[in-house]
């Protein structure tokens, strides 16, 4: 399923320090990813691991993809 988020959830899926599967809408206002995959944290409160996108740490730094 997939989900849209703005970067005002501060959550993997709309942070720079997660490397998982995602794209932003046509505007860049959104992150768009699947809920099911998981990404690896490069440098966050989880560095190294394996998150889903809805995970969120103190280290949140915003996608900068994202406006």
């Amino acid at each position: 399923m997939e989900n849209r988020l703005p970067s005002s959830f501060k959550v993997c899926a709309t942070c720079a320090l997660w490397a998982g599967s995602r794209s932003t809408d046509a505007f860049g206002s959104y992150s768009v990813f699947e809920q099911n995959l998981t990404g690896k944290c490069c440098g966050g409160g989880f560095n190294q691991a394996q998150l889903n996108p809805m995970a969120s740490c103190s280290k949140w730094q915003k996608w900068q993809a994202l406006k």
